[in-house]
């Protein structure tokens, strides 16, 4: 299994490990034999959580309040939307799906749907999810055309 130091932030714990582990030899005897268990790694590895101070909370409530997203947020500072999420809330804001919320957004999804654009050209041109635009579709009852 290959270790992509892209996927994982904790890349430099788990490659420091790797290099100090002894070689598991080829054997056809039992595990039973080896009972010092040298090879099991036992070294937790927990995820950093990112704490945001008091200016950067500030900050996102007003970007928040202008319609940046949750997920977009996460990322601009490098944490999970969860987080985001949570501090929005003990700040007294209510966190909902503001795709909704944004305007113009629907009826340019509907507009461009009635014009026969594809979802995919839809979702990149108004900035938004694929599922998204049909979430919109759906819920605003148009038909859905069978992709074929």
């Amino acid at each position: 299994m290959g270790l992509s130091e892209i996927n994982s932030k904790n890349y430099d714990i788990i490659l420091d490990k790797v290099k100090f582990t002894p070689i598991t030899p080829v054997t056809s005897s039992s595990i039973s034999e080896y009972s010092d268990n040298v090879y099991n790694i036992k070294t937790e590895i927990k995820q950093q959580q990112k704490h945001l101070s008091n200016k950067e909370i500030s900050e996102i409530v007003v970007k928040y309040s202008s319609g940046i997203s949750t997920y977009e947020l996460a990322k601009e500072y490098g944490c999970h939307r969860r987080t985001i999420s949570d501090n929005l809330k003990k700040q007294g804001i209510k966190v909902t799906n503001q795709l909704m919320e944004r305007k113009g957004v629907v009826e340019l999804v509907i507009q461009m749907y009635s014009e026969y654009y594809k979802p995919d050209d839809i979702a990149k041109a108004v900035g938004i999810n694929v599922d998204s635009v049909r979430k919109i579709l759906k819920e605003n009852n148009v038909y859905i055309r069978k992709s074929w």
